[in-house]
């Protein structure tokens, strides 16, 4: 998925415009000293010269040097603001974001000396703006999140709504699909009070790509058409540009295609081949093609364009040096030599994983990597990189995210629409209701009694289980464990062997591993702490263990009961990995859906053969205890391939 960058490029525009104006009004807010116009004339002489396009770039910002030199001089710091601008649009539209970086620094700083809220908003601005560029996202992300709170103070709904675009295209990024769905419904609040189309289909966007990365096809559909709609409205007013079209409709392509529906998806990249506007730009065509390909391909593999196309979609984009692109295109190719050509899909995984890194992308880091272990059994050096990167993305990641609470705006507009259609309905079926209530109430409170009375006794079963448990650690803990103890002290007083006082002291350890296995645990608002603390006490220096999306999972929706076995089950899966896997590498990730909790647990230790799999005690228990929830648990490994669980109950 590309990124949403029209608000970059409306950015630019604007700045051209606004300091190539001829009618620039030189209004000064700090003057000290009162100039002629002939002073003022002398000095806007070299910022014309800069404006100038046959000079050369060297020759442009000597002249705008002098310009802020002399306005400086004669404390005109509006003019100062005036030559600091033009001077970080000469050095970003040349590359230099350094430069442009520093430059804008002082912008800012005279700006926030003066208390000018307008010059301080554009300089935070242009930070944000070049620290993107210069692929620093945490310091862009900061920097945009300084303008929102500016425009918040200010009332300026426009440029919140666009800073916090581009801060959800930032977050997009980094791979935090839940986080920057969030950020671009929180900027809805302002753009759609707002007449700023381009923002808000630019949101649209982003929260459309996020639901298609988290294989939620129906949502991202419906934005994606969002935008597209309000490009129907507004391409006759020249509101929405026509390569931000063809990128709605190149998304459209691939929702399609994820949902299986490949005829209409190639139809729609077919026409995007032929468009002139694509044709034009070689990011955009070597986009279209390489979608095309790969969709082409999975419509059958057995044709003969897909190859061609992928090959030439990934020489388009190596030679314009779109990271962004060629980690797409890798990803293709990988996939499509994955039955035909190992060597090759490996070859263009381990690219994909390169380009990654350089963009510091959590997700295509995860995807390149899975497909290098698949094919490849020596990874010890990839899993060890991959454990670094993942845990500094997650600390963005997690800073990004604790910016912003989780907003209800489009739950409570979702619930006011719901709340009409159902009065509606309701209006219209209430005959029906009337006949039927009766009846429905005697299966309604039938089929509660049933289900509380179900579901009491399983938490009575449960609890009792979890407080025998309970009382098992306690004793061993604090009788056994100390006796022994005690029994050390003394032998150890009256000077026996370090034989029997070795065996002791093995003795008293497993009693105090035994004690920890088994110990109480909070099942409230902090159990999503403990657990991942418990999976995180396993993680050594010879294994790491990587927790993905834990706080994904609403825990407070679900029992205490279930999160009592969802511990255990874990619990037991970590102990049979310490004791017998000796893997490098264990990875646990959680994912809810409307109906279910899924936790999926994987490592790189020994393995077993499938038919020497026997159920020991631990994994029966953990069989037993998830059929008390109505859940399942299944689990797969092959020797030297790892162990694989997946864990599945009602939410």
């Amino acid at each position: 998925m590309k990124l949403w960058r029209v608000i970059s490029s409306l950015f630019v525009m604007l700045g051209t415009v606004f300091l190539c104006s001829p009618n620039y009004n030189f209004a000064q807010t700090k003057n000290t000293i009162e100039l002629s116009q002939n002073v003022i004339d002398s000095i806007r002489y070299h910022y014309d010269l800069s404006n100038i396009d046959s000079f050369s770039l060297p020759e442009r910002l000597n002249y705008v040097s002098l310009f802020i030199k002399e306005a400086t001089h004669y404390s005109q710091d509006s003019l100062v603001y005036k030559g600091l601008m033009q001077k970080t649009w000469l050095l970003g539209r040349n590359k230099q974001y350094d430069s442009a970086i520093k430059y804008s620094h002082q912008y800012n700083d005279i700006a926030q000396k003066n208390h000018d809220t307008i010059h301080v908003s554009n300089a935070l601005n242009k930070l944000g703006f070049y620290y993107k560029k210069d692929n620093q996202l945490d310091k862009s992300f900061e920097y945009y999140n300084k303008v929102y709170r500016v425009s918040r103070t200010a009332n300026d709904s426009i440029k919140a709504g666009k800073s916090l675009l581009q801060m959800a295209n930032i977050q997009e990024t980094l791979g935090d699909y839940s986080g920057s769905k969030t950020t671009a419904i929180d900027g809805l609040r302002y753009a759609e009070s707002t007449q700023d189309i381009r923002s808000l289909s630019g949101l649209y966007h982003i929260i459309s790509v996020a639901n298609l990365e988290q294989k939620n096809y129906e949502e991202a559909l419906k934005y994606n058409t969002k935008s597209l709609v309000l490009n129907k409205d507004s391409i006759s007013e020249n509101i929405i540009r026509p390569r931000s079209i063809l990128m709605f409709k190149n998304t459209k392509a691939n929702i399609l295609a994820s949902q299986g529906n490949y005829k209409e998806a190639v139809s729609i990249l077919t026409q995007l081949e032929s468009d002139v506007v694509v044709r034009k730009s070689m990011r955009e065509y070597a986009r279209v093609i390489g979608n095309l390909g790969y969709v082409k391909w999975l419509q059958n593999p057995k044709n003969t364009t897909s190859e061609k196309l992928l090959l030439q979609a990934r020489s388009i984009r190596d030679s314009i040096r779109d990271v962004d692109g060629l980690i797409a295109s890798n990803i293709h190719l990988t996939k499509y030599y994955l039955t035909k050509n190992k060597e090759k899909a490996l070859q263009y995984a381990e690219a994909a994983y390169q380009n990654a890194k350089e963009l510091n992308s959590l997700t295509s880091i995860l995807e390149s990597l899975g497909f290098i272990f698949q094919l490849q059994s020596d990874s010890n050096e990839e899993a060890k990189v991959f454990h670094e990167v993942y845990i500094k993305l997650q600390n963005i990641n997690q800073s990004n995210r604790e910016i912003y609470a989780v907003t209800k705006y489009e739950n409570d507009k979702l619930t006011n629409e719901n709340l009409i259609l159902k009065a509606e309905t309701a209006k219209k079926e209430r005959q029906k209701v009337i006949n039927l209530l009766g009846t429905l109430i005697l299966i309604l409170v039938g089929g509660l009694v049933f289900y509380l009375f179900r579901q009491r006794h399983k938490r009575e079963k449960i609890r009792d289980v979890f407080n025998a448990e309970t009382r098992i650690s306690k004793r061993i803990h604090d009788e056994l464990a100390n006796d022994v103890y005690n029994v050390m002290t003394q032998i150890q007083n009256n000077q026996h062997s370090h034989d029997v006082l070795d065996k002791l002291e093995n003795i008293y350890n497993r009693t105090r591993d035994i004690s920890r296995e088994n110990n109480n645990f909070d099942t409230g608002t902090h159990y999503s702490e403990e657990l991942g603390n418990m999976l995180s006490s396993y993680s050594t220096n010879e294994t790491k263990i990587i927790i993905k999306d834990i706080d994904i999972i609403n825990w407070q929706s679900i029992t205490p009961e279930k999160k009592i076995i969802t511990h255990r089950i874990i619990q037991e899966l970590m102990v049979n990995m310490k004791k017998h896997s000796h893997a490098a590498l264990v990875a646990v990730s959680f994912r809810q859906t409307p109906k279910n909790v899924e936790i999926t647990y994987a490592d790189t230790g020994i393995g077993v053969d499938k038919n020497e799999i026997i159920f020991s005690s631990g994994l029966r228990n953990a069989e037993n205890r998830i059929k008390i929830i109505g859940g399942s648990f299944i689990f797969d490994s092959e020797k030297g391939k790892g162990f694989k669980a997946n864990i599945c109950f009602p939410n």
